[in-house]
């Protein structure tokens, strides 16, 4: 048989571990593995990646691309440039979100969402259905049905931002958390409490108190791990799948592997940033720039992030990649309620990780592929189209040279803004070459076709949240 390409040779990730392993593909799918052998193969291509990792495509489950802000202002990241940088990156699949109003049909958001990104992306794409108002929406319960049939599985309910119409009461997301037991759909949460947010932001604007310090005052830790722990009875009670995104607090993944070993099917996602950075940036005078949602925090948080993978309360890593310039992030003028919050990070998520996981010994190299690839296949019905390397699968890889290094430089990324905030970090497991379906998209950090972005619309089935 002739296959259209051949992995020759490299440290393939498996399900079952790391091995040298010769991958054939055709027609954008793995059609066998074997063994590494010295013969030559017949191929329309062969990769030689000997003394290469060769890692199943990371899938960033959380970005933010073409997101609009009210008022004509949107991220400076659109479909083209967050999906460019997605596969300079290693990143081969990425799940954004719809962003109707409150009242409008889920299908209308979705189909908004599908026209806006279509023959712009580098990379294959799904949405999360934001649910702004439950209470809203006509027979709720048929049109999460209705998405699911459509292929988009994961909804997204905000125990915050009340003034923007985004709030959910517990009744409301009890009441989706019902729906999600009996059709499996995901309940995603962004879990902070919203109505002490609003109380100590207003608070510190009252206060005029210099620098981004408000930033973190205004959104302590028990503001998340009150709205995780609130969630976690409800999910008890109502049963279904819920999934917190971007989680910050060291007290929240407590509480979700409490939940789990009591039955409660929920998982946490958090992100390279609340791994790595910490919340003394807030007192520099640009730390406005590393402002989030949730903000960053301690060192104990991190090290406590990083030990409950291993515990299993969380589970992904992705990046919430929300890209802003300084100016954009200047305009806050030394007011919270007006900063923009957000990061870029699509494109540095696996060498981050890699480095600071893999190579500082929290994680091997299983596990980074457990948690950027596989784990957010299963739990976003993606598993196992993405996210393994195994025949039937998508031919999707990130190519990595372990004993390659290079700092990070906001020029050389694919982001559409002009600083990053791992700036001057020197990284390992940067992709030397992403694959998708078969077919070399990106090389050494640069598209070869910019001109012909391929990514298609994933139509994702059931999780398998566990």
């Amino acid at each position: 048989m002739k296959y259209d390409l051949v992995i020759k040779g490299g440290l393939a990730v498996l399900e079952n571990g790391p091995a040298r392993t010769d991958i054939f593909i055709s027609k954008g799918v793995i059609k066998r593995l074997s063994r590494p052998s010295h013969r030559e193969y017949n191929a329309a291509r062969v990769i030689d990646a000997a003394g290469l990792i060769v890692l199943p495509g990371i899938i960033d489950a959380h970005v933010h691309y073409s997101l609009h802000l009210g008022g004509g202002a949107m991220t400076s990241d659109d479909f083209y440039s967050g999906s460019a940088a997605a596969a300079c990156g290693g990143v081969t699949s990425v799940i954004d979100y719809t962003g109707q109003g409150p009242g409008v049909p889920l299908r209308t958001g979705l189909k908004e969402r599908i026209e806006e990104a279509e023959g712009l992306m580098h990379v294959d794409y799904g949405f999360h259905a934001a649910v702004p108002s439950w209470k809203q929406l006509y027979d709720p319960a048929a049109q999460i049905r209705e998405l699911m049939a459509l292929g988009v599985t994961s909804f997204k309910f905000f125990t915050a931002y009340g003034s923007r119409g985004l709030m959910s009461s517990d009744a409301e997301l009890f009441e989706a958390l019902e729906v999600s037991k009996k059709s499996g759909a995901l309940v995603c949460v962004h879990a902070e409490s919203g109505s002490l947010i609003d109380l100590f932001v207003e608070r510190e604007r009252h206060e005029k108190r210099p620098g981004a310090e408000a930033h973190r005052l205004s959104r302590p830790d028990f503001t998340e791990w009150e709205a995780v722990s609130r969630a976690l009875v409800l999910a008890g009670r109502a049963g279904g799948n819920i999934y917190f995104v971007h989680l910050s607090s060291g007290v929240s993944a407590e509480l979700i592997a409490g939940a789990r070993a009591k039955g409660v099917r929920a998982l946490g996602e958090t992100c390279p940033q609340y791994l790595l950075l910490r919340e003394a940036l807030f007192k520099r005078k640009d730390g406005h720039l590393y402002a989030t949602c949730p903000p960053v925090r301690t060192a104990g948080d991190a090290a406590a992030l990083w030990t409950a993978f291993n515990k299993g309360a969380l589970g992904v890593v992705a990046t919430d990649n929300c890209t802003f310039t300084r100016r954009q992030k200047d305009q806050w003028a030394g007011d919270i309620g007006r900063l923009y919050m957000g990061l870029p990070g699509t494109q540095t998520l696996l060498p981050l990780i890699y480095t600071f996981g893999v190579k500082e010994g929290r994680i091997k190299l299983s596990g980074l592929a457990r948690i950027l690839s596989a784990n957010p296949a299963r739990v976003m019905g993606l598993y196992p189209q993405k996210g393994v390397i195994r025949p039937g699968s998508d031919a999707d890889f990130a190519l990595v040279d372990p004993s390659a290094s290079a700092p990070v430089d906001f020029r050389k990324l694919k982001h559409n803004t002009d600083y990053s905030p791992y700036q001057g970090l020197k990284l390992s497991g940067w992709a030397k070459k992403t694959i998708l379906r078969g077919e070399v998209i990106a090389e050494e950090g640069e598209l070869l076709q910019p001109d012909r972005p391929g990514g298609r619309f994933l139509r994702r089935k059931k999780t398998m949240l566990r």
